[in-house]
């Protein structure tokens, strides 16, 4: 009587601990008891078939005392295995968004400073007007963008020498480049070439065009 009150209780802890497998919210402690108690009847029953089986001077005390340590070693067994079954599994993190795209290089950028607004006359002195305007329009953008660089160049019109014409776009480049050297851009990053008066871009007979030909074009 007492092996089937053993056996019934097993499988209706087998039968719950089956359940936990199957369970979507799965609760530890529920499936941990329940494998307990599978565990415990496994081990008494099996604890007692033994000794009922193997040994011919046996006693209702002796099978009982070693159903018990059989309950004991199988509940602690059990409650494992339901700890295993019914343990949450955690689903893995969502893998992290991809980084941000870089930024587009800037685009090139072509400014033409005016010799007569920005220099002094037959000088290669900047003027307020055109420190300022390099600081916005040159300064500010190459230390935002690392990767650009300048070409600085000179240009005159036709009066006066070769000699003296190249001599003075040469001083205009170098000027708004040592200008932009002190406001933190890198001598590294820019590149100057004085023209003369090869590269005209308007007429050289006339007072407007010579005006527009004194210049220093600044390229990124």
């Amino acid at each position: 009587m007492r092996d089937q009150r053993v056996t019934a209780l097993g499988l209706a802890a087998i039968l719950i601990l089956s359940g936990c497998s199957a369970m979507r919210e799965r609760r530890w402690s529920y499936c941990a008891v329940a494998g307990g108690l599978a565990g415990a009847a496994v081990g008494a029953g099996t604890a007692g078939g033994l000794v009922n089986a193997y040994e011919k001077n046996r006693s209702d005390e002796h099978t009982g005392a070693a159903a018990g340590g059989g309950a004991v070693v199988g509940a602690a067994i059990g409650a494992l295995l339901g700890h295993v079954i019914c343990d949450p599994t955690e689903e893995a993190p969502p893998p992290p968004p991809p980084p941000p795209p870089p930024p587009p290089p800037p685009a090139a950028k072509h400014i033409e400073l005016s010799a007569d607004t920005y220099f002094d006359f037959d000088k290669a002195t900047l003027k307020p007007a055109g420190k300022e305007r390099i600081d916005t329009e040159v300064v500010g953008p190459m230390k935002q963008h690392p990767e650009v660089r300048a070409l600085v160049e000179g240009h005159t019109d036709s009066i006066g020498s070769d000699a003296y014409n190249q001599r003075l776009s040469e001083r205009r480049a170098n000027a708004v480049a040592d200008y932009m050297e002190a406001q933190g851009i890198s001598s590294s990053r820019i590149t100057t070439k004085g023209w003369g008066k090869s590269k005209p871009v308007a007429d050289n007979r006339t007072k407007e065009g010579r005006a527009r030909n004194r210049r220093v074009e600044i390229t990124e």
